[in-house]
């Protein structure tokens, strides 16, 4: 018989989104469940486990956790996990709860709540500000007047928005029926299908936050936006194909027992949605043929503001044996090793894993193999014509 396990919920949102007083809420309203708090706080001084312990009365602080002076999501993952393992040994609790800081990325976190002992990470609930996304998302006014540093807020929201099974859209109230109906559509641009609660001050029915079952990695992984939009592009071209599974190292990209990178692709050319009334849509950027490292460095210092997220795959002339992942979210703009293309591989190695994997033997293209750039690329009245003029500007 299996052991039983504890349900764990990770809160995430960024500063000022209304983290805290959702989780007041819940603490205020706890319908039987006796919840425990871990709550991470950048600081040295942990504000937040003193803003629920006095919000919610909490005459227990025992059942409150705070972690200082670090981040939940890189330095301070181990304590995170003791501390979690601690509470399910207690005995206790019966639910545990994680705040994670506003300037936290969900996913790594997720990675580390799977490995805790004895305990199953149930939900991921995203917190956003609906004022911040109107003036920072959708307008994007406000967000051109700001320094860097405060431009990478943008990529964060989107990694927040992107990564998560319940997705709360709280200050409702702020913004009018237009606004938020604009607000609606980049969310839905960024995570399609994502389960939203619409609210204002944080008054969420704890139903549909606690003991949801509501978390998946591979299907929230799966669920972004540029994922499904990527994903599409195969499936158009690929319905007479048998169905294959996916292996992501790191969640992120997929390759074969011995690091060979592995992704389908179709026609040359671009494709895309028609945008919606308030001016989002996506497109997917396809070549068969390298970029040059400088050109798209040039490029990258003029990237469209507009731009909200873009990721996929690429390579480069100077290396062409390997395949990099490309993104961006706001204006933090990265690139990364995904692992070798399979043509780079010996013959036989190269043989033996396209006969594995058939989808790829049936598309490979006889001067570059497999190798590709597809970017899935989506924002706000966009002018994809110029965006690709710009990103074929980068070709060798």
């Amino acid at each position: 018989m299996a052991k039983k396990t504890t349900p764990m919920a990770l809160l995430c949102g960024y500063l000022g989104a209304g983290k805290t007083t959702l989780l007041n809420q819940i603490l205020t309203n706890q319908k039987g469940y006796k919840v425990a708090v871990i709550v991470n706080d950048i600081g040295e001084v942990n504000v937040d486990a003193k803003l629920i312990a006095d919000g919610a009365k909490v005459t227990d602080t025992s059942s409150i956790v705070p972690l200082t002076n670090g981040c939940i999501c890189c330095t301070l993952k181990t304590d995170l996990v003791t501390n979690i393992e601690n509470l399910i040994k207690s005995g206790k609790y019966d639910y545990i709860l994680i705040e994670a800081s506003g300037v936290c990325e969900p996913m790594p976190i997720a990675q580390s709540l799977m490995q805790v002992s004895n305990g199953n990470l149930d939900n991921v609930i995203g917190v956003v500000d609906a004022k911040r996304l109107v003036d920072e998302f959708a307008g994007g006014d406000s967000l051109l007047k700001k320094d860097m540093d405060e431009e990478n807020i943008e990529s964060l929201l989107v990694q927040q928005i992107e990564f998560c099974s319940t997705l709360v859209i709280n200050k409702k109230d702020l913004v009018t029926e237009d606004e938020f109906k604009k607000v609606r559509a980049v969310i839905n641009a960024i995570h399609p299908g994502v389960k939203v609660i619409e609210t204002d001050h944080g008054k969420a029915d704890i139903a549909d936050m606690l003991a949801t079952g509501s978390f998946d990695f591979e299907t929230v992984y799966a669920s972004a936006g540029w994922c499904q939009k990527l994903e599409e592009e195969e499936d158009d071209d690929d319905d007479d194909h048998d169905e294959h599974d996916h292996d992501h190292d790191e969640h992120e990209h997929e390759h074969d027992e011995h690091g060979h990178h592995h992704h389908e692709h179709k026609h040359d050319g671009d494709s895309g949605a028609d945008e919606d009334e308030y001016g989002i849509a996506t497109f997917v950027y396809y070549r068969r043929k390298p970029f040059n490292r400088q050109k798209l460095d040039s490029f990258a210092d003029k990237w469209p503001r507009n731009i909200i997220r873009c990721k996929g795959l690429m390579w480069f002339d100077d290396e062409p044996d390997m395949a990099w992942v490309f993104e961006t979210s706001g204006r933090q703009i990265q690139a990364g090793y995904s692992g070798q293309w399979i043509a780079a591989c010996p013959p036989a190695e190269q043989k033996k894993i396209l006969a594995e994997n058939p989808r790829i033997k049936d598309e490979w293209d006889e001067n570059v193999g497999d190798r590709m750039i597809k970017l899935c690329v989506i924002g706000q009245n966009m002018d994809k014509k110029a965006i690709t003029e710009a990103l074929d500007g980068c070709l060798a």
